[in-house]
């Protein structure tokens, strides 16, 4: 699959979630929608996100845009990228784990 069209299948991926979602008050399918439309441009031109919680985001060249997504991105530096992460686990592209660092 070339670089645009997993850039093209990470975006119909994240609408096709948000419409699935889209079950609740038009209030919160606003805010669904202004938080995957900050989502994808944090990573315009990155690759595309590969991995996202709250108001971090990870993107495809593994650039992010807070501390605690830099910890994790810091912690599979060695292992590929990372794949996906919350508060307390990282897990890199090649499927080892780490405790997310505090900070």
């Amino acid at each position: 699959m070339g670089h645009g069209m997993t850039k093209l299948w990470c975006v119909a991926v994240l609408l096709g979630a948000m419409a699935l979602v889209g079950c609740g008050s038009s209030d919160s399918s606003s805010d669904r929608s202004e938080r995957v439309t900050r989502v994808t441009e944090a990573c315009n031109g990155h690759g595309g996100v590969v991995a996202f919680d709250d108001e971090a985001v990870i993107c495809g060249d593994q650039t992010s845009n807070s501390e605690r997504a830099a910890r994790a991105v810091d912690a599979c530096r060695e292992h590929d990228g990372v794949a996906a992460f919350d508060d307390d686990i990282v897990i890199c592209r090649d499927q080892t784990t780490h405790a997310a660092q505090e900070g």
